[in-house]
């Protein structure tokens, strides 16, 4: 075994979100950490790097190491690899050892807005000296690619899109949750942040006394407390803040809902709005960032974020909706286009291109 290993280009996934299921990140570490290794893959041996918590066997073809902070002075503490992926921005960039090729991979500059203007500028800097080290950037839209190259100095080098992987789980079984109160509902999801705008729900939502809407996700934000004093002050009785949402919840509220409402304007993929999709749901997105290139003519596009034209569009478009069944399933189609397969296949392909340079 340990003669076919050394034989085999070593690849290193940055896993260290792995665990953090509540998170989009974590959810990717650990969709990443599932797919690589059950991939029958003969010309490449993966190096899992987690947290000492969650170190575990993933298989023959995994090794598995804890990130420590020797790492990052030391670069021989960890096994030398042909080629170092970072699958996120976030990422702490260890000390990589000469000859090793850097994938990294940018997800969004949401910090551009979130953060103070000297803190995003740190940022800034911190994002460039990771672009400097790397052999290729990748990103997960077109959108996002843009914002990079108007911000970073490539220095010639190559940005290539690979869409985010979505997992597919209409076909699995859903839950009716606990906070369902039986009546038709409109659903969206996401962390509870100013990004997304799920304040301009409340006002939309005294349109529609008739439905009922399910604000699901992390609210630990202060920005939850924000939308829930507004719900009170409003005194709107159709809006629920229900904090985390199991999976299986999550299925039963993409299955059951009438539609999906999504009006973030910080998206640098925009995952929720293919799950929505996969069910064949009427999704109304807003016109910002990477939504118009993921919906890809697939959802309503809101243009204008204010209350009247939200709820006119809903009215004009939902009724009908769901008459116009050539419609859904190229909706659908589109949903099942965004596969893990081909995103997993997309990475092997680059490991595999890098590692013959190395």
């Amino acid at each position: 075994m340990e003669k076919e290993i050394q034989r085999k280009k070593k690849v290193l996934i940055d896993l260290t979100n792995y665990g953090s299921l509540t998170a989009g990140f974590g959810q990717i570490a650990a969709n990443y950490a599932a797919a690589f290794s059950s991939m029958p893959v003969e010309d490449l041996h993966f190096v899992y790097l987690l947290r000492q918590k969650y170190m575990q066997e993933f298989g023959p073809n995994v090794t598995s190491v804890p990130v420590r902070r020797i790492n990052k002075f030391f670069p021989f503490t960890l096994p030398k690899v042909d080629v170092w992926h970072a699958v996120n921005q976030q990422r702490k960039l260890l000390r990589i050892a000469g000859g090793t090729k850097f994938i990294f991979t940018i997800h969004d500059f949401n910090f551009l807005t979130e953060k103070k203007p000297w803190k995003a500028k740190m940022y800034l800097r911190r994002m460039q000296n990771k672009v400097n080290k790397a052999a290729v950037v990748t990103t997960i839209s077109h959108y996002v690619a843009d914002v990079i190259r108007q911000h970073i100095d490539l220095k010639g080098k190559e940005i290539r899109v690979i869409y985010n992987g979505v997992e597919r789980i209409d076909m699995l079984e859903g839950t009716q949750p606990s906070f369902a109160t039986g009546r038709p509902f409109f659903f969206t999801i996401g962390q509870i942040r100013r990004k997304k705008n799920f304040h301009l729900l409340v006002d939309v939502m005294r349109h529609f006394p008739e439905y009922d809407l399910y604000i699901c996700g992390d609210a630990h934000f202060a920005y939850a407390e924000e939308v829930r004093n507004l719900i009170r002050e409003k005194q709107v009785t159709n809006v629920f803040l229900t904090d985390v949402i199991t999976q299986s919840e999550k299925i039963w509220l993409y299955r059951s809902c009438e539609a999906f409402l999504f009006p973030s304007e910080g998206e640098g993929f925009g995952l929720p709005v293919v799950e929505a999709m996969q069910f064949g749901k009427a999704v109304f997105a807003a016109n910002r960032t990477s939504l118009p290139e993921v919906c890809n003519g697939h959802a309503i596009m809101w243009e204008h974020l204010d209350t009247e034209s939200m709820v006119q569009s809903i009215r004009e478009h939902l009724p009908d909706f769901y008459k116009d069944e050539e419609r859904l399933t190229r909706m659908k189609e589109h949903a099942a286009s965004f596969s893990y397969e081909k995103h997993i296949q997309a990475y092997l392909d680059l490991y595999r291109e890098l590692a013959q340079l190395s």
